[in-house]
């Protein structure tokens, strides 16, 4: 889901002083000249939104029978009903923070759910996050509630140009980067003026859009940001600690990779070099990563990259603050774990094959808008090639099936209706535009075939299967959970679902989809950018390296959310990174680190079987 914080964090800011907090700093990290003040270097601004409620949960039932559930000192009455089969339903809600759905296959068994909870100022929308409840005693069950937290860092260098146009004043060269949201890429500053205690930023065509106020000159300043409410408190910072602009505090120390380590979740570990890949040159990537300075907006934003060859784990490397036990956001990559899921239905027989048609699952077309005969002709496989003929396309903001239009308007809460209701702009299969609305149906269709809520099905038949214990699914304002992309995995995690399809539908002798799948799923079936360059969800792209032509396809998500797999080099490679609504940023580090470095790598340890 495109989460969007504003625009441009509001078109005009306020002038204000709020509260300042005392802060250390050694005197030579103070960039401060006698007079007058000089601004120039690094500022950051960070807030945290929460949520409140997270940590322990405990349900216990109380001595007149009733269940109760308890989260930091709150609690609240549980309810609890049985269903046909003998499963135990639970639900309980903390006011309008958060709620909690579960299921138990019968009492005294482990309750598994989902906490929902609600959208906070930096993402706008709900987001659950599974929860395991261990029985605790006879009448107790314990978990821990781990929430999306809702956080901002805001990075502006001030770089010196020498003196203003007015008497007095200084001019210096900006930018913002943003690791959350790359929202420098909309609120386009590049100019600061400094005038005694304000600073004004203007963008290139000199328009102002924020002005600062110095608390401690040369050492603070404060802005008022309306769309969160907040004024944010501006400090120096070093490379030490401003992990949301520089990609790693210490570059220089980073002279050789690290094996990864091996922990609970199904991956085998090994250095490159044991797997028979260049060492060197992946060691050469990631130290230029490391080492990177920021110097203009548009430029990689690198998260993290890891790489599996041959079925172990060899790279797993973090930059900008990331870690391992930190959920991605996967947007559009995310796309390709629809396919999945949908596989997954088909091999259960819960759908005959993907050429079944859609609108019976709903009622029939007559139930719905712009009735078309266009409509009773369209089938799965055309919702996921992006070929289902709705008058929808992401690249052209007049269609109603944009996905911008869809999650803007607020006269239908129900994206499947919506998405159903759309009227018809071709035959279905005739052309590949980029509809995002058309996948996210195929989550309404899993549901009406399986019987079993969408977050449900996704954590049984695919988390649960990979070793996935932790994940935050974005939901639409019904509480789906949205499959045009956007749930958060961790980055070990997502490194899975590439390796299912590089060893035919499999992960370590569990089969998750058929290899038929697999095979049909990452075969070309529409043009979206280039002829024939995507599948099933998948894109499909070759490089030239070394005299030789190496087939990938790959999972692509705004920003840099990439994962790819080689099939003939036994390699899957994840990348994430930052660098939101700036495809050209990403398109280019994409096709630099695959060609120039990842894949070279992997061509010296031979091809598959070697």
């Amino acid at each position: 889901m495109k989460n969007r914080i504003v625009a441009c964090l509001c078109a005009s800011f306020c002038l204000a002083a709020g509260p300042v907090h005392a802060q250390e700093q050694h005197a030579s990290e103070r960039m401060v000249a006698a007079s007058p003040v000089s601004w120039a270097g690094l500022w950051v601004g960070e807030s945290s939104f929460g949520p409140r409620l997270r940590g322990p949960l405990n349900l216990h039932r109380s001595a007149a029978g009733s269940w109760i559930a308890r989260v930091q000192g709150e609690t609240v009455p549980v309810g609890r009903s049985t269903a046909g089969n003998g499963a135990i339903r639970w639900s309980f809600a903390f006011g309008d923070q958060a709620r909690f759905t579960g299921w138990q296959a019968q009492p005294g068994a482990i309750i598994e759910g989902h906490w929902l909870q609600e959208p906070g100022p930096v993402q706008s929308q709900s987001f659950a996050t599974p929860v395991r409840l261990e029985p605790a005693g006879a009448a107790a069950f314990t978990g821990e509630i781990a929430p999306f937290d809702q956080r901002v860092s805001l990075n502006i260098p001030l770089i010196a140009e020498g003196a203003g146009d007015e008497p007095g004043t200084s001019r210096y060269r900006t930018f913002m980067r943003n690791p959350e949201r790359n929202q420098g890429v909309f609120f386009r500053i590049e100019t600061a003026t400094a005038d005694g205690d304000a600073i004004r930023f203007a963008n290139a065509d000199g328009e102002i859009l924020a002005t600062g106020r110095s608390v401690e000159p040369g050492e603070r300043f404060t802005l008022f940001f309306p769309r969160f409410d907040q004024v944010f408190d501006f400090t120096r910072r070093p490379r030490s600690d401003a992990p949301g602009f520089y990609p790693r505090r210490w570059p220089e120390a980073e002279t050789q990779l690290v094996q990864p380590v091996s922990l609970d979740d199904g991956w085998g570990t090994a250095s490159p070099g044991e797997s028979g890949l260049d060492e060197d040159l992946l060691a050469e990537l990631v130290g230029s990563i490391a080492a990177f300075e920021p110097t203009v907006l548009r430029e990689p934003y690198i998260h993290g990259l890891l790489i599996a060859h041959r079925g172990r784990l060899v790279v797993e490397e973090y930059f900008h603050g990331y870690h391992r036990d930190v959920p991605h956001d996967s947007r559009s990559a995310g796309k390709s774990l629809t396919s999945a899921l949908l596989g997954i239905a088909i091999r259960q027989d819960a759908i005959p094959h993907v050429d079944t048609p859609v609108y019976p699952y709903f009622g029939g077309v007559e139930a719905f808008a712009n009735p078309d005969p266009r409509k009773e002709r369209m089938t799965l496989r055309h919702l996921v090639t992006m070929s289902p003929g709705f008058d929808c396309d992401d690249g052209d903001y007049d269609t109603p099936g944009h996905e911008d239009n869809m999650q803007s308007q607020d006269a239908q809460a129900d994206w499947y209706r919506y998405t159903l209701d759309l009227p018809m702009a071709r035959e279905p299969g005739e052309t590949g535009l980029y509809c995002t609305a058309g996948l996210n149906l195929i989550g309404g269709v899993l549901q009406q075939a399986t019987g079993m809520q969408l977050a449900r099905f996704f954590h049984e038949e695919f988390a649960r299967p990979l070793d996935i214990s932790h994940y935050q699914l974005n939901l639409s304002p019904t509480d789906d959970p949205y499959m045009g992309g956007g749930i958060r995995l961790r980055p070990r995690d997502f490194l899975k679902l590439g390796q299912v399809y590089l060893d035919g539908g499999v992960w370590n002798g569990t089969r998750i989809v058929s290899e038929e799948w697999v095979a049909e799923s990452t075969a070309p079936y529409a043009s979206l950018n280039e002829e024939d360059d995507y599948g099933f969800a998948w894109w499909l792209r070759s490089y030239e390296v070394e005299g030789q032509s190496i087939d990938t396809y790959y999972a692509s998500g705004n920003g840099g959310q990439l994962l790819f797999v080689a099939p003939a080099l036994e390699l899957v490679v994840l990348i994430h990174a930052g660098n939101y609504s700036d495809g050209r940023t990403r398109n280019a580090f994409r096709d630099r680190f695959m060609r120039d470095s990842i894949l070279p790598a992997a061509l010296a340890a031979g091809p598959a079987g070697g």
